[in-house]
């Protein structure tokens, strides 16, 4: 394990191996880390990485790996960056791609699993409902008057980053602080909460209406949020409905997340979604069982 390259180095140098695999190689991408540094002092003859995603920034994060394969080739990064850093010219990716080449071997999904059909993708647009529209316009315009209107102990929506208050109603009004208790009066009971829970949100609309279809025609589907938040109203919009359902997110255990993969993965258990946050990662994550995916916000940064 990763671990024990730290706290097992000085016994595991003593050894020259054969052949070192690294999996999740993309986890060696800080040059600077103890993780890198205890890596580079022990001894193969032979150094494989295993790795999905082998750089997700910049170039930067590809020298510690390349280093580690052959740190005669490349030995200094400044020098690496010098001369291939501008991901931008497309010269210089194209030179960079020609150096990489005898190092790699790509293996592509359709080369492994002939069965998975060719993916479909459908955007759906969605009309914000009427609720969301108000507290988009307040938000925008930072009306504080009617975002503080009927909350109670302080529990205002947060106006310091606009557009991530902004991208919350549109995922679900009910995602700013103290909209739930002042939109939903607690007279309003079990069915009427739910009632309003949906009507609320143009997404939520539309996910009413998609699921029971998708249910009736023996579908197993895959939510997606970035937002931990999206995934708690979703879980109670489930539960309501009686659909059997995993969740996984970034505070999920290792022991966890392995048995709800395989409750979703097994026809016996007889779940019908599966909700994921961004932040779950994808270690270890096998879900071919399902054949629809419905992306609830798409993957973005508000700041870029």
């Amino acid at each position: 394990t990763y671990e024990m390259i730290i706290t097992d180095l000085s016994d595991l140098s003593k050894i020259r191996f054969q052949t070192i695999v690294i999996d999740e190689a993309q986890r060696m991408k800080n040059s600077r880390s103890k993780f890198f540094a205890n890596l580079g002092s022990l001894q193969g003859y032979h150094r494989i990485l295993l790795t999905g995603t082998p750089i997700q920034n910049n170039v930067a994060e590809l020298w510690p790996l390349l280093h580690w394969l052959d740190p005669r080739q490349f030995p200094d990064q400044d020098a690496f960056l010098e001369r291939y850093g501008d991901s931008s010219n497309i010269q210089t990716v194209s030179n960079l791609q020609t150096v990489l080449q005898p190092f790699m071997l790509r293996r592509m999904k359709t080369d492994v699993e002939k069965s998975i059909p060719p993916k479909e993708e459908t955007v759906l647009e969605v009309e914000l409902s009427l609720m969301q529209k108000q507290y988009y316009r307040a938000v925008l315009e930072h009306n504080r008057e009617f975002l503080s209107k009927g909350c109670v102990n302080g529990n205002v929506p947060g106006l310091i980053n606009v557009v991530m208050q902004l991208r919350k109603v549109c995922n679900h009004p009910f995602m700013l602080k103290g909209v739930e208790e002042r939109e939903v009066p607690a007279t309003l009971g079990r069915e009427g909460y739910y009632s309003q829970l949906v009507r609320a949100s143009g997404k939520m609309v539309l996910l009413d209406k998609l699921l029971p279809k998708l249910k009736a025609d023996g579908h197993k589907v895959l939510v997606f949020s970035q937002l931990k938040g999206v995934l708690d109203l979703l879980e109670r919009y489930l539960r309501f409905k009686g659909y059997k359902y995993e969740r996984l997110d970034g505070s999920i255990k290792a022991n966890d997340r392995r048995n709800s993969i395989a409750n979703f993965s097994n026809p016996a258990m007889d779940r019908f979604v599966f909700l994921l946050c961004t932040r779950a990662g994808g270690f270890g994550i096998n879900l071919t069982i399902a054949d629809t995916v419905i992306i609830y916000d798409s993957d973005f940064n508000p700041q870029n």
